[in-house]
């Protein structure tokens, strides 16, 4: 099942937020150079209470399995411009009604089962379908390259426009299009055998 909910809107989904939170904090043990880029492991950061983002959530299991993202615009504060920039070298400032960027993309659910694959893939469905109907064009990340094997498992590789190290681990920034072809890329793979 998949939810979508502001900050602001957490308390309705009080079991899902804090399932994601989990998600979250999973996801920084899970990969060190994450928990190595932040210390401590932010489970709820200054962007959700302050900027009042929009969560994708899916779980599955009885919320055993949780996929989760955050999105935000990027007109206002984003965590590339406030905390990544200084780390990628000539990292374009992006700021654009049309673009949105994409946070603490995390999952407990295990990638490489059929279940957790879809799983993730309904939560990237879900935030270029929302996207495309709100006019955007692209959604930016920043993550660490090892990150790039559950990117190419899922097919959807972002496009990389700079690269840079954060305490000694690699890490990238990159866009995603958000166009129809993109959405019913994501809608086929569910489809093939796994």
């Amino acid at each position: 099942m998949i939810y979508e909910f502001s900050y602001d809107e957490r308390e309705q989904y009080l079991p899902v937020y804090e399932k994601m939170l989990g998600a979250r904090k999973k996801f920084f043990e899970n990969y060190p150079e994450w928990n190595q880029a932040f210390q401590p492991c932010p489970v709820e950061d200054e962007y959700d209470r302050r900027c009042s983002p929009f969560y994708i959530v899916g779980m599955e299991d009885e919320g055993e399995a949780v996929a989760a993202v955050r999105i935000m615009p990027t007109t206002g504060p984003t965590m590339l411009r406030q905390e990544f920039a200084p780390y990628f070298q000539g990292c374009p400032d992006i700021i654009s009604s049309d673009i949105w960027e994409l946070s603490y993309f995390s999952t407990t659910a295990d990638t490489s089962s059929l279940l957790g694959r879809n799983l993730l893939l309904d939560v990237l469905k879900t935030a270029y379908a929302r996207g495309f109907a709100n006019g955007i064009k692209q959604i930016v990340g920043t993550y660490p390259k090892s990150k790039l094997r559950l990117y190419r498992r899922l097919e959807c590789l972002p496009f990389p426009i700079c690269e840079g190290e954060i305490n000694g681990q690699d890490f990238a920034v990159g866009v995603w299009d958000v166009n129809p072809l993109a959405l019913r890329h994501l809608s086929e793979l569910q489809l093939r055998p796994f």
